[in-house]
């Protein structure tokens, strides 16, 4: 079997498609594999880091823009058409695997046409319009939430849940504390927005700082700031005199993830599944600006459960996060009870799921592919 994941865009459309990379991979070690995604985007260096092969399109997403870069977007579509259509040529696929972004839409659109078998996987409780359009050409559709399901045909439709990446398990808390040089015995508080960060939560976390004054032997900060706001926020923890780990993005986040207590972030699909994956209760702002709010979408499934908060954008300021992190230091119990509530509604086979149901749409069209071997531990389908 060759196969074809194509998304990014962003690290949130990105990541799912390296796990379910990686749970293919571990069932035949030399199965022929492609990424594609958007020409000079941020997935060419981080699936290069990990000896990915990758092919870029030029791409640029519509919704939220202005008229002048909408109309340059659309002149972009018929050469990703084009381009989709001579790497289809040359690599011959099995099955391609979209995940949304600007890429992903050419290349599962030229599969369609080409009568390649193609998946696409919702990884939001509220489907994009391109996704719900695709819905109705593509031969199969996974989705992470249920929430998802009414927006597509049901004969297609199948719960996975959202891959989270194998790199993200197997740091114990202390471990990642002693690596990352802070304290063992603090309530560690994670603060991240994605790779440009986000603004109005750097905000209301320094401004909560001198109504911690009190704590401040307490609590102890990882913050990824996005580049605009690290100079800032290094000075407010340096003001205030809190010990913090600072810097623009963590790349590596399996040791930032097993050292926090307490995560206040963006409510992205990827950030939803691996708070859930590890555990992690958190304090939700959803992205106000997100396609269709779909960020809000995630954040109510999540805060369904009882395993995170949620605060709206506008409604965010440093008194509230004062106030929760207060709570926490005072109720750690309570905290430990969102953590558990955050597991239980993970899906830890997403990636053997989605795999699976990969494996059987190519086998669909293609009988006589080559077979990989499933584990024999776990209730896989005969690839």
């Amino acid at each position: 079997m060759k196969a074809i994941i194509a998304g990014g865009g962003t690290g949130g459309h990105l990541f799912p498609a390296i796990a379910l990379a990686e749970e293919l991979r571990s069932r035949r070690t030399d199965l022929p594999l492609l990424f594609v995604g958007v020409e000079g985007g941020v997935e060419a260096s981080l699936l290069a880091a990990r000896g990915w092969e990758f092919e870029g399109i030029r791409a640029s997403g519509l919704q939220g823009k202005r008229l002048r870069s909408r109309l340059r977007s659309l002149t972009l579509v018929p050469a990703g058409l084009i381009r989709s259509f001579s790497i289809l040529r040359r690599f011959r696929p099995d099955v391609i695997v979209g995940f949304g972004g600007y890429a992903s839409a050419a290349m599962v659109l030229s599969g369609v046409l080409a009568k390649v078998p193609t998946v696409i996987h919702e990884q939001n409780a509220f489907p994009g319009l391109t996704n719900r359009w695709l819905g109705k050409v593509v031969d199969r559709v996974a989705i992470a939430f249920e929430e998802a399901s009414g927006f597509f045909p049901q004969r297609k439709v199948q719960v996975t849940g959202n891959p989270v990446r194998k790199e993200l398990f197997g740091v114990r808390r202390a471990e990642a504390l002693t690596r990352l040089n802070l304290d063992q015995d603090r309530l560690t508080v994670l603060i991240f927005g994605g790779s440009q960060g986000a603004h109005r939560l750097n905000q209301a976390i320094m401004e909560a700082l001198p109504m911690l004054a009190g704590e401040r032997e307490r609590i102890q900060f990882i913050h990824a700031t996005g580049p605009r706001d690290l100079a800032a926020a290094q000075q407010g923890y340096d003001a205030d005199g809190y010990r913090a780990m600072v810097k623009p993005f963590f790349e590596a986040m399996a040791a930032v993830y097993a050292a926090a207590d307490l995560c206040f972030c963006r409510a992205g699909a990827g950030t939803v599944a691996e708070l859930c994956a590890l555990g992690k209760p958190s304090v939700l702002t959803p992205f106000p600006f997100a396609a269709n709010d779909h960020q809000r979408y995630n954040a109510e499934a999540l805060v369904a459960s009882g395993g995170a908060r949620m605060v709206l954008d506008r409604d965010l300021s440093g008194v509230l996060v004062a106030e929760f992190i207060r709570t926490c230091l005072r109720d750690r119990q309570g905290l430990e009870e969102m953590a558990h509530r955050a597991k239980g509604l993970a899906r830890p086979d997403a990636a053997v799921r989605l795999a699976d149901l990969v494996v059987e749409t190519a086998h669909a069209y293609r009988a006589n592919c080559q077979v990989i071997n499933p584990k024999p531990e776990t209730a896989q389908r005969s690839l």
